[in-house]
């Protein structure tokens, strides 16, 4: 019953948990155009995201997609046909098998975006299977995206993958937005670190999960603190249940290297950005990525920060221009980064504050992927 102008487009994705993907998503639904687009979101309720796609009008279908079952597949087949999406869009691993294997079958186009290929991980006999799986889909699937150049070199693995039915849209985000947010000093007072002016507080935005290097971070910081004892560590983010065990050794670390006093973890929090502009300096410990929105926000409210040197923060972060990069998986290097974002001049300071934000209206603005992403819808609707 939607006007003949109207195209119905559905999204399926696997989480609204806060991260990337689910931030991406409302990003997109954020800014379409409602008259030009009718949308159907197909989803887990499992976070905070579920409550914001209420809030711009849409009531997203509850699916546990990043698991394989024959009835949230039947499931999904009933919603497709009852909807009956002009394009269907997938986002992640799970949905994108769901997703992919349903517009084939009901002749609907799908485009795909990974939101992270990370096959390398993975043990071999995994691998072999993930990497024959994502061959097939590719051949069912009209258009995919890229989150980062990264994530496009590691995907040329894929056969049947070119530049005809594959492109990059760079992450982006609202940099006035971000830059207009107030500052969170009560909560960093509420920390009771030390005096504001005495000590240096680092941060990371980073879920509570392996693939996110916190154990070597908090190697390389306890290294650090040595020389400089009065540097502070904040770590805001989610802390999902499957990885208990994870977060319990970390937490150990800190407990039995007496750290307790000066490294706060502070989980999910809504006021994540604005305590992010109240600290000195960031970092990201991470062991990969796709494309990072903490890094780009970070550079958003300004700044110093070092990243590790892996695809998808150096697609962001260029060694020296917009911070420091260094090796992965190296508590030491870490250590020695923490103290050379110690000892920045203000001069050094102020030009990768510049050049950060550059780097963020360049390539990296919520505008530009919003655009190039529905000019990618239309160029699939017509083709």
């Amino acid at each position: 019953n939607h006007p003949a102008s109207t195209m119905k487009l559905a999204i399926i994705s696997g989480t609204t948990a806060p991260g990337g993907g689910p931030r991406h998503i409302y990003s997109l639904l954020e800014k379409i155009d409602r008259k030009e687009w009718d949308v159907t979101v197909c989803t887990h309720n499992d976070g905070s995201y579920w409550d914001k796609l209420i809030a711009l009008g849409i009531t997203p279908y509850d699916l546990v997609l990043r698991k394989l079952s024959l009835s949230t597949f039947l499931k999904l087949l009933r919603i497709l046909k009852k909807e009956k999406p002009d394009l269907i869009h997938t986002h992640g691993k799970g949905p994108g098998l769901y997703g992919r294997l349903l517009g084939w079958m009901l002749g609907i186009p799908v485009v795909h975006t990974f939101h992270g290929f990370q096959y390398k991980l993975l043990p071999t006999i995994q691998r072999w299977f993930y990497l024959f799986v994502e061959n097939v889909l590719t051949l069912l699937t009209k258009y995919h995206i890229f989150v980062g150049n990264g994530e496009k070199n590691k995907a040329k693995i894929l056969m049947f993958l070119n530049d005809s039915n594959s492109s990059v849209v760079n992450n982006g985000i609202d940099l006035d937005a971000i830059q207009a947010l107030p500052l969170a000093e009560e909560v960093i007072a509420s920390l009771d670190l030390g005096s504001r002016e005495s000590i240096k507080i680092f941060g990371t935005l980073s879920r509570v999960s392996p693939e996110k290097g916190l154990d070597t971070l908090l190697e390389g910081f306890s290294e650090a603190i040595k020389t400089a004892p009065y540097i502070r560590l904040l770590i805001i983010g989610d802390c999902p249940d499957e990885h208990e065990k994870y977060i319990n050794t970390v937490k150990q670390y800190i407990h039995t290297n007496g750290l307790n006093k000066v490294v706060k973890i502070l989980g999910p929090r809504e006021d994540a950005l604005e305590i992010l502009k109240s600290i000195d300096f960031y970092i990201s410990s991470s062991r990969s990525e796709g494309l990072p929105y903490n890094l780009l926000e970070a550079l958003a409210v300004g700044k110093p920060l070092m990243a590790t040197d892996i695809p998808g923060n150096n697609d962001i972060v260029r060694k020296s221009v917009e911070g420091i990069l260094v090796p992965v998986n190296l508590a030491r290097t870490l250590a020695h980064g923490i103290l050379t974002l110690l000892e920045l001049g203000p001069e050094e300071r102020k030009a990768m504050q510049q050049n950060g934000e550059a780097r963020i209206r360049d390539q990296f603005s919520l505008s530009l992927m919003t655009q190039k992403t529905f000019s990618l819808y239309k160029k699939v609707l017509e083709g």
